[in-house]
């Protein structure tokens, strides 16, 4: 569907007299005062559907990418541990691939320290015991902060904790332990705002800002499986 401005300029025509008279397009554009993009959409067959199905696949993206597109299978999860002074890094710093990381742009708070961050979860930790890791620290428990043990009695040390939200003992400085901004926001590095949690339930988390939110959002995915479990559980 043409524009009123281009009725009332006549650009179509204009544009199709000059190109029988043997004009370029650098011409045309030249002459008449319009993009080549304007001219090769008046001047191409079938310009007006390919620019409808481009913004279409705008509107529609997700459903468009599900349809006609060929997605990367994902790769599979490798196990790997890290040095616990790496762990809680994308905390402090932003992303790896962020632009924030470079000098902390973005993050409300510069100075955070990441001890700061893992005595919390190991109030006893020194600075020796993060970094050369030669000096093992029983755990608190992250709700109550109060010292923590297997089921055994026997108390939790570094690198293991207790996930927030799994309640499952997880090790720190695997790769499958994720940081977990506590309100949803990702620019708050401070302290307070530092926990550690398994992949999955990181993932299941998100952004959401606060636990009765999550809360809600799990109450309601709950009360829907039951509601349709004569369908899925088969």
């Amino acid at each position: 569907m043409r524009s009123n401005t281009s009725i009332a300029r006549q650009l179509k025509e204009q544009i199709q007299d000059l190109r029988k008279n043997n004009f370029s397009y650098k011409e045309i554009a030249s002459k008449i005062g319009c993009a080549k993009s304007t001219i090769n959409y008046h001047l191409t067959e079938g310009a007006a559907e390919k620019i409808k199905s481009r913004e279409g696949r705008r509107e529609w993206r997700k459903f468009w990418r599900y349809v006609y597109e060929k997605g990367k299978p994902k790769k599979p999860f490798i196990y790997k541990q890290t040095l616990l002074r790496k762990t809680g890094r994308a905390f402090l710093y932003g992303p790896s691939r962020s632009k924030t990381r470079r000098n902390r742009m973005g993050l409300k708070h510069k100075n955070t320290k990441l001890l700061d961050c893992l005595k919390l979860l190991w109030p006893a930790l020194t600075r020796d015991g993060m970094t050369k890791e030669n000096d093992a620290k029983q755990a608190v428990n992250q709700w109550t902060g109060e010292l923590d043990y297997y089921d055994d009695g026997k108390p939790i040390m570094t690198p293991m904790v207790r996930c927030k939200l799994s309640d499952k003992i997880i090790n720190a400085k695997g790769n499958d332990t994720h940081t977990d901004h506590i309100n949803g926001d990702r620019t708050d590095n401070g302290p307070e705002n530092f926990s550690l949690v398994q992949r999955d339930f990181n993932h299941m988390k998100s952004d959401i800002k606060n636990y009765k939110m999550l809360f809600e959002k799990i109450k309601t995915l709950r009360n829907t499986l039951i509601k349709y479990r004569n369908i899925w559980d088969v």
